[in-house]
């Protein structure tokens, strides 16, 4: 007799599949969650050091004046400048200052007048060299005239010293008389130069009184007053100034 056993079969009414998804999505969603957050801290600690590496950005403001607010400060900055072209304006001549016309500040015309001096005694001594040089152009008039008188006499009297009329002294005398005023002329002629000299320094004189800019500038210092002395040289004491204003050409600044 042959014996079978039999392996009881499972109910498959009873079988159940264990539900895995529901932990697999709580630890799905634990996952997300974390690698979101480190993302996050990721993008900022590049965002922190993206930031500090950038150089700050300054935002630079233009300054403007109060009282003009369309005027722009283009560029601020502090030095010197001098000028290349600087003068004290000096005498020619020694003298008193009648009037000093300028001040410190001001600014002047090349050619225009600073101050003058007194230049009475160079007056005198033009009117006189003037009035001896028509003395002598005088003299030198009637000099000529007795000149040609005495030539006329000389010629007279070679012709009666030839003919035995006149004497050999008296052709010696007319001789003598003749060269004797034309050496007078020519000695009065020397007196004329001479006066003509002095009436040039006189005038030179007479124009140096007045002392004007020798070019267009600004007075910067004032060096002389009314009633003081000048001088183009500086004397001892103290007493005499050698510069009447000392000017400067702002065209010539660096």
């Amino acid at each position: 007799m042959t014996l079978t056993s039999r392996t009881p079969q499972p109910d498959l009414a009873t079988l159940k599949i264990a539900d895995h998804s529901r932990r697999g999505g709580k630890t799905g969603k634990r996952f997300g969650l974390f690698a979101a957050v480190l993302g996050a801290a990721v993008l900022l600690g590049g965002a922190i050091l993206a930031l500090r590496s950038q150089k700050p950005v300054v935002e630079v403001a233009t300054a403007r004046p109060a009282g003009d607010p369309r005027s722009e400060a283009l560029l601020n900055a502090s030095g010197y400048v001098t000028p290349r072209r600087r003068a004290t304006v000096a005498a020619k001549i020694t003298g008193r200052v009648t009037a000093v016309n300028t001040d410190e500040g001001m600014g002047v015309k090349e050619g225009q007048v600073l101050a003058t001096l007194d230049d009475s005694d160079a007056r005198v001594r033009l009117v006189s060299a003037q009035a001896d040089r028509g003395a002598a152009a005088a003299a030198i008039r009637d000099l000529e005239v007795n000149l040609a008188n005495a030539e006329r006499e000389l010629k007279r009297t070679q012709g009666l010293e030839a003919s035995g009329i006149q004497t050999q002294q008296a052709l010696d005398q007319a001789q003598t008389t003749v060269a004797s005023l034309k050496a007078r002329i020519e000695l009065t002629k020397e007196q004329v130069r001479a006066a003509d000299a002095r009436i040039r320094v006189a005038q030179q004189d007479v124009e140096n009184a007045t002392i004007r800019a020798p070019f267009e500038g600004l007075i910067v210092s004032k060096d002389a007053q009314v009633g003081e002395m000048v001088s183009p040289i500086s004397a001892g004491g103290g007493f005499t100034r050698t510069g009447i204003a000392t000017l400067v050409d702002m065209k010539s600044l660096e």
